[in-house]
């Protein structure tokens, strides 16, 4: 006597909202290509209408340069090593950029992107600013400000400062001209910036129903399991 081998068919687990995790039973949406119950749906869609924008706005000024100002503290901790790893400056700009973004309730837009690349800019320049510091008290105040000093006569540290603020406001662009791959990467820093607050875009498709399973195939599994051949 033989018997065959009866097989068990599970039906397959229910997808999940990609949010909540919560099974979907019956109608989901799929957004930006991820599967999203109605709940969750309505919620995300929420989230892009609404609210104030001048507070969107400050409230991403102010993230904006706390990973600015974050930045610049890594970058010149960086240099404080003895190795100038220009690379950095790209962290800041992601740093920079991903601030801004949260700031803006993961909105974005062309105002967050010029916001984010100005405060890249700003915090790179904060770093090179302990350098043209050093650079301009270590030089007479010829070199600071184009005429020959009287005797006796030097800048104030106060002179120092405003000097060293207005050279390092300029110091990314004439680090770039003396160095072009330096430039580059200051210039990768900016575009990563300007990326990471590019405006958000809901691409919303639906509703669509799960299948239910037929008749037909619900009573099919019983009649398998009951198989045998004498």
């Amino acid at each position: 006597m033989q018997f065959d081998r009866a097989e068990f068919t599970e039906p397959p687990p229910a997808p999940r909202c990609t949010a909540c995790q919560r099974a979907i039973t019956r109608t989901y949406f799929e957004v930006n290509s991820h599967l999203l119950c109605p709940e969750c749906r309505d919620t995300v869609e929420a989230s892009m209408v609404g609210g104030s924008k001048s507070k969107r706005f400050l409230k991403a000024t102010v993230f904006g340069i706390g990973a600015g100002i974050a930045g610049a503290a890594v970058y010149y901790g960086v240099s404080l090593t003895g190795y100038n790893i220009g690379l950095i400056a790209v962290l800041v700009g992601w740093m920079v950029g991903t601030a801004v973004f949260k700031g803006s309730d993961g909105r974005g837009g062309a105002g967050y992107q010029v916001l984010a690349i100005l405060l890249t800019y700003l915090s790179v320049a904060g770093s090179l600013a302990p350098d043209v510091y050093k650079e301009l008290t270590a030089q007479p105040v010829e070199a600071a400000t184009g005429e020959a000093p009287a005797e006796g006569e030097s800048l104030s540290p106060e002179g120092n400062v405003v000097f060293a603020g207005i050279i390092s406001v300029a110091a990314p662009v004439l680090v770039g001209i003396n160095s072009p791959l330096s430039g580059l990467i200051y210039g990768f820093a900016l575009y990563e910036a300007w990326r990471r607050t590019k405006r958000s875009e809901l691409n919303i498709a639906g509703p669509f129903q799960l299948a239910e399973a037929s008749p037909a195939t619900e009573e099919a599994a019983p009649e398998r399991q009951e198989q045998s051949v004498g």
